[in-house]
This record gives C-alpha cells, sequence and structure tokens, in this order.
C-alpha cells in the first residue's frame, strides 16, 4: 500500500446519486455477477480509483465497495503486463495482487444499485477517519 496516495478532490467528495466516476468494461479486472475488483476514473480530472467489492446484499440488490486512490502509471504498467501474456498460469494473479498492492488506503466506502453507477450510500472508512 502507499499510504502517500489520496483520491483526488471530486472521488474524495463523492455523495449518494450518479457516480462521479467511470467503470469502463476493460478496466473490471475480476467479475463475479458484477465487479469485484475494478480500476474507476474520475469523470471531472481523469484521476484513478481502484473499486473494490466488500459485500452484496442481494436482498436489496446493492453492492458494497472500498474505494481507494491508485496511480495511472500503475495501472497502465499492469494493463501493458498483461497485454503481453504470460505462459505462466500464476503471473495473471500475481500482477493483480501487485496492482492491489500499488493503492492508497481506503478512503470511502461506496453502496452501489446493483448493475448501476447509481450511489445509495456513502461512508467514510474508519481507519481513515481516524487519521
Amino acid at each position: 500500500m502507499r499510504p502517500e496516495l489520496t483520491l483526488c478532490s471530486h472521488l474524495g467528495a463523492v455523495a449518494a446519486g450518479a457516480a462521479p466516476f467511470t467503470l469502463a468494461p476493460e478496466e473490471i479486472l475480476d467479475w463475479d455477477d458484477g465487479p469485484v475488483e475494478a480500476v474507476v476514473r474520475c469523470r471531472s480530472c481523469d484521476g484513478c480509483a481502484w473499486l473494490r467489492l466488500v459485500e452484496r446484499d442481494p436482498h436489496r440488490r446493492v453492492q458494497r465497495f472500498a474505494l481507494a486512490a491508485i496511480r495511472g502509471e500503475d495501472v497502465a504498467l499492469y494493463f501493458r503486463n498483461r497485454a503481453r501474456g504470460s505462459c505462466d498460469a500464476s503471473r495473471a494473479r500475481a500482477e493483480l495482487e501487485a496492482l492491489a498492492a500499488c493503492t492508497g488506503p481506503v478512503e470511502r466506502h461506496v453502496t452501489l444499485r446493483h448493475g448501476t453507477l447509481e450511489i445509495v450510500a456513502v461512508a467514510e472508512h474508519p481507519e481513515h477517519a481516524r487519521a
């Protein structure tokens, strides 16, 4: 983890309503009936963030995600390495774990309506609130 990284001001001030970020299909890194890990980009400044599934509530049809900053350069390196491919079956997971290690601390939890970019709840991550 890179403790010096912080979300851009737009993502750091995320609120309920339309998400201030985009979620491109090619930047969804793990999928299980919805994104599990993904890179999102700020609609205002193109800043990057790491979106990681924390929990699902199938009854309410919502998913709660952790949101942390990540550098665009680290994301570009990951995709460049992934595009090269490898005959080592474990390499893909190792590359994803390396990318996850490049994130800043989780700053926010965002709850999205399943299958949409509609934010229904936002909470500051407890560890971030103490900092």
